[in-house]
């Protein structure tokens, strides 16, 4: 068998409506290099098992699938992919999203090829809301007012500032990324990755749109309700800094808790949140100002 290059890692659960044409954005990639796709079919209930199988029948020599009789979690099916991943590179797109752009493959992995300083890449793209259809477009807008440029690089200040990035838009090298992250993260998501990656080496922004996140019901972020996104926010940045404790992770935390303040999810909650804000930055002057805040909230 041919040594692949690049694996594309697709994990799905319940994507019956979309995964075909996730697929599909697979299928029609250009590339003068070969490629495999992983598909990690976490036992849906719907049915997304038969559509994955129907395509790996048909493409034997692409595709494999991996399945289990039970549900095994998000996490741990996106680990299991990773691990069976055979190519120096790796790209995500989850069954839920897909791509648009048929070079966009070749485009990043020539990129990777050429910089051996960058550990990962990262294109434009399209936000779906599946329930209103409602198009958004990502929040790299301001990035590029040029329209000449072609790409920008990616620091880590700059991913935490605002998220300009996706997992459909990434392809990473796969030495620069360390599987036990897994279990070191209670609350692991893609952030978790990426900020590690961009530790490992340089990352690089595309100017081109390559893909569609959809924006669903089933989605495990995309429609989440403000107070759960915030609670995950909180979560997540804390685990981060107490983890790494860098300069970074502590600027993020902190824009966190304070974005968590003005939700005013409780009294007791956001007040929480505003002593723990001042013991990282001592400053006395917010911690008043947050505090009046949610008390005029409150007694509204």
């Amino acid at each position: 068998m041919k040594e692949k290059l690049l694996s594309v890692v697709t994990i799905t659960y319940n994507h019956e409506p979309f995964i075909a044409k996730t697929i599909e954005g697979v299928l029609m990639q250009q590339v003068n290099f070969p490629i495999e796709l992983i598909i990690a079919e976490d036992c849906s209930t719907d049915g997304t098992r038969a559509i994955c199988q129907r395509y790996a029948e048909q493409y034997p020599d692409l595709i494999r699938l991996i399945t289990s009789e039970s549900n095994v979690g998000a996490v741990a099916n996106e680990r299991r992919a990773i691990l069976a991943a055979r190519g120096k590179y790796i790209a995500f797109c989850e069954g839920d999203d897909y791509w648009t752009d048929p070079l966009k493959l070749q485009k990043q992995v020539d990129f990777l090829e050429l910089h051996p300083e960058y550990s990962v890449t990262f294109h434009r793209c399209t936000h779906i809301n599946v329930l209103t259809n409602e198009h958004k477009e990502d929040n790299c807008e301001h990035l590029f007012l040029d329209t000449n440029t072609k790409g920008i690089d990616v620091t880590i200040p700059m991913f935490f500032q605002s998220w300009i990035t996706q997992p459909l838009t990434m392809v990473f090298r796969k030495d620069s990324f360390d599987p036990t992250l897994y279990f070191q993260y209670q609350y692991y998501r893609d952030m978790h990755q990426i900020y590690h990656l961009l530790l490992a080496g340089k990352g690089y922004l595309f100017a081109f749109n390559g893909g569609v996140r959809l924006m669903h019901q089933g989605g495990m972020a995309s429609l989440l309700n403000e107070n759960k996104q915030r609670l995950n926010g909180i979560n997540i940045a804390k685990e981060l800094y107490i983890l790494n404790k860098s300069v970074e992770t502590k600027n993020y935390y902190q824009d966190m808790l304070q974005w968590y303040i003005y939700g005013v999810p409780s009294v007791a909650k956001s007040l929480q949140a505003s002593f723990v804000l001042f013991s990282l930055n001592k400053k006395l002057l917010q911690l008043i100002r947050n505090i009046k805040r949610i008390v005029k909230i409150c007694f509204q």
